[in-house]
């Protein structure tokens, strides 16, 4: 055999080679949306030529028709113009079965209703907002090397013993911050493995597992959160309109799962990863290896990081005199909660922004990274420039979500089709949910 020859793949190869090449096959999420669109116009009319209906019990007001009950289909279009409340006054309400058919989205009905909530669709998903607000704060805080520094910092002064677990736990924490944990993490983390005279690839897996295998979980709120949440709370509509969860919803899960994957990561690396890489020969890495050392802090990244702790207490303090005290302009003006239906927790966004955009700046002008306004203005439109795509695929992601709110009546906001999926047991929640996920798949 020459030495050109490869050797005969192994069955887990091969099945990798697989998964490689049906994953290389997938298209882009907006040609997944844009597929999703023409096969709900198509299924619309194919249901209505085939006069397909759904009977469903309602709770109406005693002594009102039906077809006239208030909530229920009061209005053809809804346009994403104003929102509407209707709470129940009368104590009498009695259950009655309705009937709705399909309607056809090639009708004129039905072209009109596209045309015209195109826009209002796409404005109406609050979760773009959202994602716009916090990667103003996270953009100036990568741009300014604030990141990059606190990730090489928590390395350098990690004791021997706990060099793994900080690594680990690092990797995880900078998902906060987009592509600083590839680009800063891996790479010292194999440096610092090999520092130490551990296996350098070893290290190289461990960073990347931490950055990518454990990618959206974290202690912080992440702007990724906010997205999320958003299409949580469309689902929700779907089963009860009145009923949202908040931005922290996920977080005490989150810090949790923080803590058992650096555990597991640290653990899986140390027995699994490098017993199967053997001992590593010191001899490879040349006369003069690279070092942890190496990636000290400057001086004025230093005078960085001091200088982005005052910030982060100042801010914390102005924020405690906003939210603590009793009657602060921060919690609810009726009940005085801090916790749950409050302008704070309403408003939690806008905090995590202000984090790391105050912390971002004063480490720009203390590291020198950062000598006026217009650098920070500049890096806020960096960080926006990479997400163009999303902006995209949420368009096709609500311009799908909406073709399911074309409606006999109106004001609900779920469809007939919807309606008819849920009359035959399927979880409507579960189906927009996974049009939902596709907007993250890149």
């Amino acid at each position: 055999m020459s030495d050109t020859e490869q050797a005969p793949k192994g069955l887990m190869q091969r099945i990798l080679d697989v998964v490689e090449k049906a994953g290389n096959l997938v298209p882009h999420p907006v040609l997944i949306f844009l597929s999703l669109i023409l096969i709900v116009i198509a299924l619309s009319h194919v249901l209505y030529l085939a006069g397909v209906n759904h009977t469903f019990q309602a709770i109406v007001p005693e002594g009102t028709d039906a077809s006239a009950a208030k909530g229920e289909y009061t209005q053809l279009y809804d346009y994403g113009t104003k929102v509407e409340y209707d709470t129940l006054q009368d104590k009498h309400y009695k259950i009655e079965k309705q009937s709705i058919s399909v309607r056809s989205l090639v009708s004129f009905e039905g072209i009109r209703f596209i045309y015209s909530s195109l826009i209002p669709n796409f404005m109406s998903f609050t979760a773009v907002g959202l994602m716009i607000v916090a990667m103003v704060g996270a953009g100036v805080a990568e741009a300014s090397g604030l990141v990059n520094a606190l990730i090489r910092k928590l390395v350098i002064v990690s004791p021997r013993w706990a060099l793994i677990y900080i690594l680990s736990f690092v990797g995880i924490l900078s998902s906060v911050a987009a592509d600083a944990g590839y680009l800063v993490l891996i790479p010292l983390a194999g440096t610092a493995f090999l520092s130490i005279g551990r296996h350098p690839i070893a290290g190289l897996a461990l960073g990347f597992a931490a950055v990518a295998g454990a990618f959206t979980v974290n202690m912080l709120i992440k702007p990724l959160d906010a997205v999320l949440v958003e299409f949580t709370n469309d689902a929700i509509a779907l089963v009860d309109p009145t009923l949202t969860i908040g931005l922290a919803s996920n977080l005490w899960f989150s810090i949790a799962s923080v803590i058992v994957l650096t555990i597991l990561l640290a653990v899986i690396t140390e027995r699994v990863i490098e017993p199967r890489m053997g001992k590593y020969d010191k001899a490879l890495a040349g006369d003069n290896p690279p070092s942890v050392e190496q990636g000290a802090l400057s001086v004025e990244e230093s005078r960085g990081l001091l200088y982005a702790g005052l910030a982060l207490l100042a801010t914390l303090v102005i924020f405690g005199l906003l939210t603590l005290p009793s009657g602060a302009p921060l919690r609810h003006p009726d009940t005085d909660v801090l916790i749950g239906n409050s302008p704070f927790m309403n408003g939690l966004i806008a905090l995590i922004m202000i984090l790391f955009l105050v912390t971002g700046a004063a480490y720009g002008f203390g590291a020198r990274t950062m000598t006026s306004l217009t650098d920070i203005i500049k890096s806020m439109e960096k960080s926006h420039v990479g997400i163009g795509w999303l902006d995209l695929a949420i368009l096709g992601l609500e311009s799908v979500r909406s073709l399911f709110q074309l409606h006999e009546h109106g004001d609900d906001p779920s469809s007939e089709i919807g309606r008819i999926i849920d009359g035959s047991e399927f979880p409507r929640v579960v189906a927009v949910d996974r049009f939902h996920h596709c907007g993250c798949l890149d």
